[in-house]
């Protein structure tokens, strides 16, 4: 018997972009047996996009802002499918999504599917192709999930707009944990899924399970500003402490890599600041010292007086200067010119006899 499914939208501030989502929802093959939105907005304007759905349920959670992981949480308790599905709202669908999600619950002991995530990036289909969610032995996750695997493939994590579970390990596991704070939910996706693998389970990633994720406007500041840079490393440490224990060998490599990373770079840029900083100093010291002699040596006068510019200033005016002998100088048959005749012969260049 196929497994029913049902899929949460968690939102916030984007009506628009939740009528998209749901559009290709319910244009899948077969479309999924639930749909949930949950809604942190403090308008009724995804209100009122949901209502133009029949069979939608819309959830409300009105903490708002910085509570996205609240909100999965809140739809797992309505949820009523075997595979519980999340999408972002700015997660578009492809054709033939569910159907990849459901055929790779194959057996027991699949615990999570995810899928493609593309960002219309050149070449995001080959990049990283060999590297999709895998948990590094430097304790750094590798994404890369736009890649396209030949086929689907296990691995350590998945992305969480567009991830799946099964019913029964959320139960077990009791659903997210919310105290991964941030700008919305940082790192709480990726703590479940090594929560999931703890439990023994598999987590597969199907390049048919495909959405294109537009990364639309965060409700406040940028995406991946100073504030998620600080959230991101305070929940990635927090994540791996508390799953793998203190004094694990993963913790301690990631925190040397952590550190010593921007380290290299920032000597990196301040000896190559260094550098630029002698090379403007020498060239600034060049040209004061160049600028002074010319000035005592030229004046400050427009024009040139040397052997040259005198040469050049005859030239122009029509006048032999007189250090050219006459001897070399050429002048051509002193009648005025006239339109060619191609019969007539060409006037012969006389020589100025001394």
């Amino acid at each position: 018997m196929e497994m029913s499914v049902s899929v949460i939208i968690v939102t916030l501030n984007r009506p628009d972009c939740v009528r998209r989502c749901l559009e290709c929802l319910v244009a899948q093959v077969p479309p999924p047996e639930q749909i949930i939105v949950v809604d942190a907005s403090a308008d009724d304007r995804t209100l009122r996009v949901v209502q133009d759905f029949p069979g939608v349920l819309y959830l409300r959670n009105d903490n708002g802002f910085g509570r996205m992981t609240a909100s999965r949480n809140i739809g797992l308790k309505r949820a009523t499918g075997s595979i519980i599905a999340f999408l972002d709202d700015d997660a578009f669908a492809h054709p033939g999504w569910l159907a990849g999600l459901r055929a790779a619950y194959t057996d027991d002991t699949v615990g999570a599917v995810g899928g493609r995530a593309l960002n219309n990036q050149p070449d995001e289909a080959r990049t990283g192709v060999g590297e999709i969610g895998r948990l590094q032995s430097n304790g750094e996750l590798a994404g890369n999930f736009a890649a396209e695997p030949e086929g689907v493939i296990e691995v350590d994590h998945i992305m969480g707009c567009n991830m799946s579970f099964r019913r029964q390990v959320l139960s077990r596991l009791g659903g997210f944990r919310e105290d991964y704070p941030g700008i919305s939910g940082v790192r709480e996706d990726s703590d479940m899924c090594i929560r999931v693998k703890r439990l023994g389970y598999r987590i597969l990633f199907s390049p048919l399970a495909c959405v294109d994720h537009i990364s639309a406007p965060q409700a406040t500041g940028s995406r991946f500003d100073t504030r998620y840079a600080y959230y991101l490393q305070r929940n990635h440490i927090c994540l791996l402490i508390r799953n793998f224990g203190p004094g694990s060998g993963v913790v301690w490599r990631y925190l040397a890599f952590s550190v010593s990373n921007p380290l290299s770079e920032f000597f990196r840029r301040i000896a190559a600041a260094v550098v630029r900083l002698g090379t403007v100093g020498l060239a600034t010291t060049a040209g004061i010292v160049a600028g002074l002699t010319l000035v005592l040596k030229t004046g400050r006068a427009p024009e040139r007086h040397d052997a040259e510019g005198k040469k050049i200033r005859a030239a122009l005016d029509g006048i032999a200067p007189d250090d050219t002998p006459r001897s070399e100088a050429w002048a051509s048959n002193s009648a005025p010119l006239a339109a060619p005749d191609a019969g007539a012969p060409k006037p012969a260049l006389r020589r100025i006899q001394p």
